[in-house]
């Protein structure tokens, strides 16, 4: 089989196996979980922003806590949309000469960058609960959250990020037999 022909089948989600096809079940619906609370934290930020001016100019209420929402959703947002990002092979990566290397190279670079990500990952999550511990007694002034929604934005984040490198590293070292790394038009390191 021509090789066009195996990136054509590998990109159609319907010509996988069925077992395949249920295993990708899930993480299409994490997927989808993660870009609807991605949405719904653009939706808090621009909501309490705009509120800002509105409050300040028309209503005149006595809220002062707009900023602090806004900012809140913002951290969920980046954390969230990261993952989303790394998920999607959105991400800014700088590439000196991976342009210049053979097919395999790539392919092995990329699981040796994705398992050093992973370990960071894994690193920053291990030493993370530490924040929120911390973060659970430090009221957000104005409103009614602690701290710990924020640094658990960072580990929510992180551990969506360390749950799709370890697809992406199975779905590369099994040779995209297990379709749950997310298809891309582009050239990356497959």
């Amino acid at each position: 089989m021509p090789a066009r022909e195996v990136d054509e089948r590998r990109e159609d989600p319907s010509s996988r196996p069925g077992g395949v096809r249920l295993l990708s079940v899930p993480v299409h619906y994490l997927e989808a979980l993660t870009r609807l609370l991605v949405i719904l934290a653009l939706a808090v930020v621009l909501l309490f922003t705009v509120g800002q001016v509105a409050d300040r100019y028309v209503f005149k209420s006595q809220f002062d806590a707009h900023d602090q929402i806004a900012r809140i959703g913002m951290v969920w947002m980046a954390f969230l949309g990261f993952a989303l990002g790394v998920r999607s092979r959105t991400n800014i990566r700088i590439e000196v000469i991976q342009h210049f290397l053979p097919d395999g190279v790539k392919r092995v670079a990329g699981v040796v960058l994705d398992m050093i990500m992973l370990a960071v990952t894994g690193f920053l999550v291990f030493n993370g609960w530490q924040l929120l511990e911390v973060g659970s007694f430090q009221a957000i002034m104005g409103t009614p959250f602690y701290y710990d929604v924020m640094y658990g934005a960072l580990l929510c984040g992180l551990v969506l990020l360390m749950i799709f490198l370890v697809l992406r590293i199975a779905d590369t070292l099994f040779g995209g037999r297990l379709g749950v790394d997310a298809v891309t038009g582009h050239d990356d390191h497959r």
